[in-house]
């Protein structure tokens, strides 16, 4: 039950056990209670809590890396003008590793004359529909991993928010509706866990996780930064990259969107159900 106060979790706990007594035997009320209970159910990361990127559970094994680029310095510590505004293989600002140890991060069209302009003045990634800044673009990231090649588990955490949303001409939902999209080695469609939403700071966050059987030294993320006719600005202003590998599992870190309100609406709804039941019936069980 992640975020929730010590009251607001007896008081649950309490709630739910008069139900479950009412409604169960015993047995299966205690089993459905340590059910509730139990940390793999409530582990996952809440997007619409989080003032910030998350920090993985996975953080300082001996087979984690983790790198990424903090506000403003996605085009370098000094941002260029803006006919040279180029992605091209930025220093990391974050994390453990950087471009010595394998990390790449550049637009695919960075050696194109004209190239597309993504980057704005504030030396964010600025992708949309705004008279040349921000246009479609295509870019290409180069994770390397710390495995045992050919074998075990490899989990990628690919993490980004947006600048924050002025409520003139953005709000954290229209930010929420364009995001970038990932293929792994070029294979599209790929599946992975993705979740966007707004986050308690008025921006939109997303979290991408990959989990690969086996390892390679190197995976490419292949990105498709969102524009066109229709597409709202968005300003990514951080992004963090994890590279996990184990030998038995894969990364168990997840993330979703809301505030877990759906296990209250479920008890209300088994309260309801206890009190609608005839006499009889609950005396039978």
């Amino acid at each position: 039950m992640r975020g929730w106060t010590k009251t607001k979790r007896y008081g649950f706990l309490v709630l739910w056990w008069m139900i479950m007594r009412k409604l169960c035997t015993f047995g299966t009320a205690m089993m459905i209670l340590f059910g509730l209970c139990s940390p793999a159910l409530y582990s996952a990361s809440v997007i619409s809590e989080a003032t910030g990127l998350f920090q993985t559970s996975v953080r300082g094994d001996s087979h984690e890396a983790w790198f990424g680029w903090s506000s403003g310095t996605f085009f370098g510590s000094s941002v260029p003008l803006s006919s040279s505004r180029i992605l091209n293989n930025p220093a990391t600002t974050l994390g453990t590793i950087g471009l010595a140890q394998g990390v790449s991060f550049y637009q695919n069209d960075r050696y194109s004359t004209p190239f597309t302009l993504i980057g704005s003045s504030s030396g964010n990634i600025y992708t949309g529909n705004n008279y040349g800044l921000g246009k479609q673009a295509y870019g290409t990231l180069l994770v390397p991993t710390f495995g045992t090649p050919e074998s075990g588990f490899t989990t990628l955490i690919l993490q980004g928010r947006t600048l924050t949303a002025d409520g003139v001409y953005s709000t954290p939902q229209t930010l929420s509706q364009n995001y970038p999209l990932f293929s792994l080695n070029g294979a599209t469609p790929f599946t992975y866990d993705f979740v966007i939403g707004p986050n308690a700071s008025n921006q939109a966050q997303w979290w991408a996780k990959f989990q690969i059987a086996g390892n390679a030294s190197t995976y490419q993320i292949d990105i498709v930064f969102p524009g066109g006719a229709g597409t709202s600005p968005i300003s990514i202003s951080e992004m963090t990259v994890d590279s996990y590998w184990s030998s038995t599992q894969y990364a168990p870190d997840t993330a979703v969107v809301p505030e877990p309100k759906v296990v209250w609406l479920l008890a209300f709804g088994i309260v309801v159900m206890a009190l609608g039941r005839p006499k009889q019936m609950r005396s039978e069980i």
